[in-house]
């Protein structure tokens, strides 16, 4: 039998694979060119295995066996058994043969399975790849690592998954490797969003390898099929990339310094586009093409199916999706273990909220999703359940959450019945008031609970802990953020319905300054959980003047090279610690659990407290005038009432300010939580590291949950793979653009560049009233708030707990995401800081130093020419 082809032989898939049988093919076409080389028929790898070991291990017998014959202690055992046997003999020969005749300076060897590239499954990442081999011994390393790859837990359950007729097998294909300048994929139709007429092209310096092992995040392009010409381009810092070396393989090597410049010019892409059209052509069906550059020469390494997804059915091509509200609990691209917690969490939380109304939610109903890493919201869905409780006005509902495409929304949602809602009236009535039972008593009972879990948390000693002693860690915490979570939404659904019947009775007897009144009322408690950490950053800031040694060091030290320790002893050192003893478990995107959190990186605190201490005592100043204010409009609303009226009135807003510190104080514990969930994968970081060096010092958090079960247990087979796949991943999505705050169906093609455009007037919602001029200071990061100014209006594109120290110094806020009642606008009306929240695409379009007007009354943003701001700085 003859096991070695050439590369323009071997069209026979069903011995060489289907990504050799591609290539092939593509050899002979004009216009195309593949790396020369030389294919391995899969017959050789079951001649090796037959010869090598039992039948029970053979990998058909592994796949169709039970799933505990597939766990990596007893695959180590296989692979130990393969790399001590002999290669076949006469195979070999074969084999040495073809790769002297290629006379290469330097080969890889590829797999090329029989189960993958197909239109079915790819395999991506599944099998392995073998770069920079120079000489027959590293050639047959190269040849036992890649079959020796396809016995481990994870290629073994891919293929289990695919129920393949055929014994699994390993054809091979070797080429000579080129040296890229650079090297990339284009997908000639967007995987994701399916957009006609276009490409996408993910490309880096250097060698491939880089972004499929998630070292760096690529350039990206949106190319039109028809021209080759660029309809979007994103580019990414390039700080490393990867090169063939001289004595064999690869290595990183560090650019001297970060580099923007494109890793592809004009004319290489309308070259690889024409390529794109020409592999097409030759193999049919829309191709995911993986490509490298040697100087100006193209080649064209691989060229697999794009895995058909069904396409968007009718009813899903008309889902309105939004993240403006869960975007600014989980703002940006979430690592998988958060997602794999919120959106449980999310869901869990959607569907008992809805019980508790008396609605029915569909088992497999999608209300939450990802795109490019984002969380979103299906509004379609979440209005649609709600819209069977008639007394719930959808635009209401997203006035408060915050949200785009509320026609579209409205037109799709079909009104519930009344005589049906009447009907579960009494179901609704009895579960509420179950719900709701001594509710106080509750709260203060998970208060001491949460004290007392914070302690014992605090005192566990995680390194001496056994993975099966971390996994019990990692239970009780899971089961304090069920209890969290449930009480949390029990408090967060009063806030709603309590601030509904506030507003309900306002507009009943204050017809025309309802919404003011609203704000005014419901603002000045000076309690709310979620502005006290920027009140107490105040109160430090102004003691800072009796404390010169202190204040000149934060003054003169960048903030992130401060530490709390470092600082002289004195009342700012103790009151900071004091600071962090209390809030040091918060944190910018604080929902985002590889973020670290103040206690750890204090840098946002030390930028609140430079920019507060700039400010003088104004912070402290609106504050107590916001509180006097609630006082002054409580009084004059309360007076113009009929007396009978005063009563519930006073009722009413006491229950509304009640809830609504409660919402935030239960938010505060399900962050103290995420943290305890951080502190566990931090831990499970340390020890993948150990085991895995490749895994990093935060492999834990491109797992999901189950994972880290797994892991804890002693499963998750070739972890470090799992790891760098899903890390790419990730930096592939940090680099593209945010898609819209809303859209309908599936995101459109974003360019990195887009901006609101010259639009003089940007709306949004009014979150804190009050009108303010002054020129824009736009942050991307709570530590740079250092720069911010007294009188700058602070731009962000996001704000959670974790920003809202700095509203205290801003003259007022814009953010392209929030709502009404998102925390961020309820910590501006304590603060009385006139905000605009969901002004789409405002930190894109404003510029540092631009001058702007904001009405937080009335929700908009104008932007100014420059003399205007000297006709005032603000207006009441």
């Amino acid at each position: 039998m003859t096991y070695v082809a050439s590369l323009a032989a071997a069209r026979d898939a069903a011995r060489f694979g289907e990504k050799t049988a591609a290539l092939a093919a593509l050899s002979t076409v004009p216009g195309v060119r593949v790396p020369p080389g030389f294919a391995i028929s899969a017959d050789y790898f079951r001649t090796f295995i037959e010869a090598s070991l039992p039948q029970a291990q053979w990998p058909e017998r592994l796949v169709a066996g039970p799933e505990a014959e597939r766990r990596e202690d007893k695959l180590l055992i296989v692979r130990s058994t393969l790399a001590r046997a002999p290669l076949p003999e006469a195979g070999w020969k074969e084999i040495v043969a073809a790769f002297e005749r290629l006379d290469a300076p330097m080969v890889a060897v590829r797999s090329s399975s029989l189960s993958e590239d197909t239109r079915r499954a790819a395999g991506a990442g599944v099998f392995s790849t073998v770069l920079g081999v120079r000489d027959r011994q590293a050639l047959e390393r190269a040849v036992r690592a890649v079959f020796e790859r396809l016995f481990d837990e994870r290629a073994l359950s891919y293929l289990a998954r695919l129920s393949a007729r055929e014994p699994p097998a390993m054809a091979l294909l070797v080429q000579r490797v080129v040296d890229a300048t650079s090297a990339g994929v284009l997908f000639t139709e967007d995987p994701v969003r399916r957009a006609a007429g276009t490409m996408r092209v993910e490309a880096t310096l250097g060698l491939g390898s880089t972004i499929v092992d998630g070292v760096v995040a690529p350039d990206q392009w949106v190319l039109s099929r028809e021209d080759g010409s660029i309809v979007s381009e994103s580019l990414a810092d390039k700080r490393v990339v990867a090169r063939l070396q001289p004595a064999g393989g690869t290595k990183l090597e560090e650019l001297a310094s970060s580099t923007r410049v494109p890793s592809l010019d004009h004319e290489q892409l309308h070259e690889l586009a024409g390529a794109a059209r020409a592999v097409e052509r030759a193999l049919g069906g829309k191709r995911d093409v993986e490509f490298a550059f040697e100087g100006r020469t193209l080649w064209i390494v691989q060229a697999r199916p794009i895995v058909e997804a069904h396409d968007l059915d009718d009813a899903r091509s008309r889902w309105v999706w939004s993240n403006v509200n869960v975007g600014e609990a989980l703002p940006g691209v979430a690592t998988p273990l958060t997602w794999s917690i919120a959106a449980a969490f999310s869901d869990h939380g959607f569907r008992k909220a809805f019980g508790a109304l008396g609605c029915t939610v569909p088992e497999n109903v999608e209300l939450v999703g990802r795109f490019d890493g984002r969380i979103y919201l299906n509004l379609t869905h979440f209005l649609s359940i709600a819209a069977q409780v008639p007394a719930l006005d959808p635009r209401q509902l997203l006035e408060f959450g915050g949200g785009g495409g509320v026609d579209e929304v409205v037109s799709q949602i079909q009104k519930g019945s009344w005589a049906s809602f009447l009907l579960r009236v009494p179901a609704i009535t009895a579960r509420f008031v179950a719900e709701n039972a001594a509710l106080d008593e509750r709260v203060e009972s998970f208060e001491r609970d949460a004290t007392s879990f914070r302690a014992r948390f605090g005192d566990v000693s995680f390194g001496a802990l056994t993975r099966a002693e971390l996994a019990i860690e990692l239970e009780r915490v899971e089961a304090m953020l069920d209890r969290t979570g449930a009480l949390m939404l029990t408090c967060a659904s009063g806030a709603l319905s309590s601030v509904v019947l506030a507003r309900t009775m306002l507009r009943a007897t204050a017809r025309h300054d309802a919404e003011h009144l609203e704000r005014a009322l419901l603002s000045g408690n000076a309690e709310l959980e979620s502005a006290l950490p920027g009140i107490a950053l105040a109160h430090i800031a102004a003691g800072l003047a009796r404390d010169p040694e202190a204040r000149a060091m934060i003054e003169s030290t960048t903030p992130d090279a401060l530490a709390v320790e470092g600082l002289p002893d004195g009342p700012t050192r103790r009151s900071l610690e004091a600071f962090l003893g209390a809030y040091g478990f918060r944190a910018p995107r604080e929902a985002e659990l590889s973020t670290p959190r103040w206690r750890e990186d204090p840098s946002t605190v030390f930028a609140a407290l430079r920019a507060h201490a700039q400010g003088g005592a104004l912070p402290l100043a609106r504050v107590e005038a916001q509180i006097h204010g609630r006082e002054r409009a409580e009084t004059e609303w309360l007076a113009s009432l009929a007396s009978p009226l005063r009563p519930l009135a006073r009722r009413v807003l006491a229950r509304a300010r009640k809830f609504l510190k409660r919402r935030e104080r239960m938010r505060a514990h399900v962050t103290e939580v995420l943290g305890y969930f951080r502190s566990i994968a931090l831990e499970v970081s340390r020890r993948l590291a150990r085991f895995e060096p490749e895994c990093g010092d935060d492999g834990a958090f491109f797992l999901d949950i189950d994972e880290v079960r797994e892991f804890l247990r002693g499963g998750v087979a070739d972890v470090a793979t799992l790891v760098r796949g899903r890390r790419a991943e990730h930096l592939r999505n940090l680099a593209k653009p945010d898609p819209p705050n809303s859209f309908v169906g599936a995101p459109p093609i974003v360019s990195g560049a887009r901006d609101a455009g010259s639009r003089r007037r940007m709306t949004g919602i009014g979150a804190s009233a009050g009108r303010v001029r002054g020129p824009v200071r736009v942050l991307r990061e709570p530590r740079d708030g250092a720069t911010l100014r007294p009188g700058e209006i602070l731009v962000v594109p996001v704000a959670d707990v974790g920003w809202t120290p700095l509203f205290l110094t801003a003259a007022g806020v814009i953010t392209d995401l929030g709502g009404a009642l998102s925390h961020a606008s309820l910590v501006a009306r304590e603060y009385g800081v006139p905000t605009v929240v969901n002004v789409d695409g405002a930190s894109r379009a404003l510029r540092d130093g631009e001058l702007v007007e904001i009405d937080g009354h009335q929700g908009t943003v104008d932007r100014l020419e420059r003399d205007a701001i000297e006709e005032g700085r603000a207006a009441p």
